[in-house]
């Protein structure tokens, strides 16, 4: 029935997804057929990398901050397939949420955000930026505020887990219920564990030795952009997500979190900032002072990170100011029991909300019914 009711979204999404991945198919044969690409670090043994993650690229010559800055790209047909992959399989989500829950519609404002998360993940990794991200830390270092901050800011707002709910048929729901809130996924989502992963992924990426190997190894830079995006959702999924996770923390904490995340970026960029010991880069053309180079990429983590965590945190303080403004103050608990008691003295309904004091009619009923009760004889009296 699903089948022959398969929503356009969907087979629409697969169809693009289809084709994307021949593409890239047909993409990676011409490079790998036209022998090395001509990158800094092409050579014997590096064909099939290059072609997979780097094809069309070419080595650097000149100043990334001009015109390459906005012309100069590569093809990271691994990234672009994984990224295609998860964008149809979110569409199909949208699609069928509509058909598990007729009536409902997957808000417009998550799916936006999802696929901009995705487009900021494409962008970092196919564009100018990963074009010379081995020859310069500092463009090393913008791609990885795009993919460990802005991707999964985006990415966890769009609420995949939840469309993953929402878009399971029934027999299948729980089941993913069960794993959602059980013992693993909890774990991981912990506030200490998320906040210590991404701490530890930010100084342990760039405060070692590690990144000597990452700015060399084409292998070990797609692990690095792996690695960055889980860790960063992990993060974000407590701090902008409304995922249906065991931890759903109140708006106080997820300040402190943001926090805490701000003063490891912060560390992180002045001890790069400070150093004497400059990231090993591959050659190039570009004349570039490479100490110099990898202190102003710790600059671009401390005062680029804590610009995106700062706008960040203000987009939640704005949200949670318009939530306390848009609540009615009178919903407390104390005053559903008396609007309770009202009604079912009065006979008026629940439905009226604010107008069930201006009922005149009720309000007498209601003043009838005081007056019956001091009438009556205080049998419960000793």
């Amino acid at each position: 029935m699903i089948l022959r009711r398969a929503p356009r979204l969907a087979v629409a999404a697969w169809a693009i997804a289809a084709a994307t991945l021949l593409a890239l198919g047909a993409a990676v044969w011409h490079y790998l057929d036209s022998g090395p690409s001509g990158h800094a670090h092409a050579g014997p043994g590096m064909g099939t990398a290059e072609a997979l993650t780097r094809g069309g690229s070419t080595s650097p010559l000149e100043p990334l901050f001009g015109a390459p800055l906005f012309t100069a790209w590569h093809l990271d047909a691994v990234a672009v397939a994984v990224l295609v992959l998860v964008a149809a399989a979110y569409l199909t989500g949208v699609a069928l949420v509509p058909l598990r829950s007729p009536g409902q519609r997957w808000p417009l404002r998550r799916t936006v955000s999802f696929l901009a998360g995705l487009a900021v993940c494409a962008v970092a990794t196919n564009g100018s930026i990963a074009v010379y991200d081995q020859v310069l830390f500092t463009a090393h270092m913008a791609g990885h505020l795009a993919l460990v901050m802005v991707a999964p800011a985006l990415l966890m707002w769009g609420r995949p887990l939840g469309l993953t709910l929402a878009s399971a048929p029934p027999q299948r729901r729980e089941w993913l219920e069960r794993i959602v809130r059980g013992r693993v996924l909890s774990v991981l989502t912990a506030p200490p564990v998320a906040l210590a992963g991404y701490a530890a992924v930010i100084v342990g990426s760039h405060l070692t030795g590690l990144m000597d190997t990452v700015m060399r190894n084409t292998w070990a830079g797609q692990l690095e952009h792996l690695v960055y995006v889980l860790a960063g959702c992990q993060f974000f999924a407590l701090v902008v997500g409304d995922e249906p996770i065991r931890w759903r923390l109140a708006s106080p904490a997820r300040w402190l979190l943001l926090a805490i995340a701000m003063a490891v970026d912060t560390f992180t960029g002045i001890v790069l900032m400070q150093g004497t010991h400059a990231v090993a880069m591959l050659p190039s053309g570009l004349g570039v002072d490479t100490l110099s180079d990898t202190r102003t990429g710790g600059a671009i983590m401390w005062f680029g990170g804590d610009a995106i965590m700062a706008a960040i945190m203000v987009g939640l303080v704005v949200g949670w100011l318009r939530k306390v403004d848009t609540a009615a103050p009178e919903q407390g608990w104390l005053e559903q029991a008396r609007r309770a008691t009202f009604s079912a003295h009065t006979g008026s309904s629940d439905d009226e909300g604010a107008r069930i004091d201006d009922d005149d009619a009720a309000r007498t009923a209601y003043n009838d019914w005081l007056a019956k009760l001091e009438a009556q004889p205080a049998k419960f009296e000793r």
